[in-house]
């Protein structure tokens, strides 16, 4: 058993994650202990306080659906005060709390669990079933995320792997792995997108595909849209027609909710395939003894009205991409379809349109992204490796005393790399500390983008080099030069996120006049937060 398989390909998805394994370099999917080839990614604790994973978890949303935990891929790694988590607080039915780090946490039966716990209970249930399929003990694992995430998500993930006792080897863009999937060893030349519309999320990349040299040119995304959106219009239209014909609003009922939403998702998928479907629930709720029964009709043109403007967005996306490199969509030869919404034919009669060219149909949208991270794992180490040239998917920078960010490193840089800069003077006079906010995102104003941490260094490091390093998993190291100029690591402190520092910011405003000295009771490193709004009206 000297070529068993030792590093794994995992596609930790919103909704399905997926394992592969190669043998012969061969890639396949593992089968899971149901016999299928998806693991949903779910978790939930059973009323005897059983912890469930997968297949079994899924069976008990309706029954169960505050203690069931599904679609977190879309929190992971998101701090609780952020507006993305506050937009979604709604749409789940199970309690999104706040940790000790003010990161995103979830309950199950009273007990708050991290989302890298609740996704390394994916993962566990992964390493179980490869372990039982390849006939020995897994050690490693590559896993996919989505291009568009940025460095506290992909941390997360890894830590989730790390949690599910994997040593996690590289984390690779979803649309690198699918692409890896499509061209490995076919001694291709060639310009692909890749266009992956999966559950939770929106990427889109274009890579040029040289022999086995995979080389990003472009990337993006949107973290907010995917399959979800599209069953969240069904069940809105459910919901409207449910309540103009009975009066009865069914929003405050969970187990009729998510009886809506299996439906809704089913009804989609089903209209891939044929023009009509009935969404049809009897005994939805109960009004004055009398059962009422939801019964509503929905065809594939009114599906594609409800949701048009979704697969419009998508595009807007694939035009902005293509334009920040120049590229035109003639330039274009493969057109590559990830994600099981990219199924639907509405999807893939736009992108005939919009490209001039039907998208390619030898990919499984659903497996390429695994069989693409276990590619990639096999190949680790060997002479023949791959070479993967990924690209940064948002620009990487510091906030300014005026609230905007100063960008050190940009959108769709080559990685791995290092850019340096010279350390600046503090922002008080007399400061002990430089404190540097380090933020990631695609907008020039710090509260609008992700905080990733804070380089706190003593002043007297002023003009010293700094290091931005990007790792080829794309995780961000920060390095500072020291007085024998030597280059040392530094941890990134944290600090208020975005949201909190904005509200400080408007609150200041509001009264027009410099904010107050903070405490010197208070944590160092909020001190440093109200510096930089004592800044911006100072300088005013």
């Amino acid at each position: 058993m000297a070529d068993r398989p030792r590093i794994v390909g995992i596609d930790l998805g919103t909704t399905n994650t997926l394992v592969a394994s190669v043998r012969n370099r061969i890639p396949k999917i593992v089968p899971t202990d149901r016999g299928n080839l998806i693991l949903p990614s779910v978790v939930a604790l059973s009323a005897k306080n059983d912890l469930l994973v997968g297949g079994v978890a899924k069976d008990q949303m309706v029954t169960n659906p505050k203690n069931t935990l599904w679609g977190t891929k879309r929190l992971i790694g998101r701090k609780y005060h952020s507006k993305a988590v506050e937009d979604l607080k709604g749409y789940f039915p199970y309690d999104i709390v706040e940790d000790a780090n003010g990161d995103t946490a979830v309950t199950m039966g009273g007990k708050l669990y991290t989302l890298p716990q609740v996704s390394s209970f994916v993962l566990s249930q992964l390493k179980t079933i490869a372990e039982q399929f390849l006939g020995g003990p897994i050690d490693a694992a590559v896993i996919s995320v989505p291009a568009y995430y940025n460095d506290n998500q992909r941390n997360a993930v890894k830590e989730a792997g790390r949690l599910a006792g994997f040593d996690v080897k590289r984390i690779v863009n979803e649309p690198t792995a699918a692409a890896l999937a499509y061209g490995f060893n076919r001694g291709l030349d060639q310009k692909v997108l890749v266009y992956d519309l999966g559950g939770g999320t929106f990427d889109v990349s274009v890579l040029h595909l040289a022999g086995n040299v995979f080389e990003v040119l472009a990337t993006g995304g949107d973290s907010f849209l995917g399959g979800a959106d599209f069953d969240n219009r069904i069940i809105e239209y459910v919901l409207e027609r449910f309540r103009d014909e009975t009066k009865v609003d069914l929003t405050e009922s969970p187990i009729a909710l998510q009886r809506i939403k299996n439906a809704a998702e089913a009804a989609k998928i089903d209209l891939t395939l044929i023009p009509n479907v009935v969404i049809d629930l009897p005994y939805i709720e109960e009004r004055k003894g009398k059962p009422l029964d939801l019964r509503i009709p929905l065809t594939r043109d009114y599906l594609n009205n409800l949701t048009g403007d979704l697969v419009d967005r998508t595009f807007d996306i694939c035009d902005r991409v293509l334009a920040e490199k120049g590229i035109s969509r003639s330039e274009i030869d493969e057109i590559i379809l990830v994600g099981g919404q990219s199924r639907m034919p509405l999807v893939q009669q736009k992108i005939q349109a919009h490209f001039g060219k039907a998208p390619r149909k030898g990919v499984h949208p659903d497996e390429c992204v695994a069989l693409g991270a276990a590619l990639l794992g096999d190949s680790l180490g060997s002479i023949d490796a791959v070479t993967l040239l990924d690209a940064l998917s948002m620009p990487i920078g510091y906030a300014m005393p005026n609230g905007r960010v100063k960008r050190i490193i940009e959108k769709n840089s080559l990685i791995p790399m290092v850019k340096s800069f010279r350390l600046p003077p503090p922002q008080q006079p007399g400061a002990q500390f430089i404190e540097l906010d380090i933020y990631q995102g695609d907008s020039d104003l710090m509260v609008d983008n992700e905080y990733l941490g804070t380089v706190r260094v003593p002043a007297a490091a002023a003009g010293r080099k700094i290091d931005f390093r990007l790792t080829e998993e794309c995780l961000l190291q920060v390095q500072v030069e020291d007085a024998s100029g030597m280059s040392r690591k530094v941890d990134l402190a944290t600090r208020d996120t975005p949201e909190q520092l904005k509200k400080a910011l408007q609150e200041v405003a509001s009264r027009n006049t410099p904010a107050a000295p903070s405490s010197s009771s208070g944590p160092s490193d909020d001190r440093g937060l109200f510096s930089s709004i004592k800044s911006i009206f100072r300088r005013g």
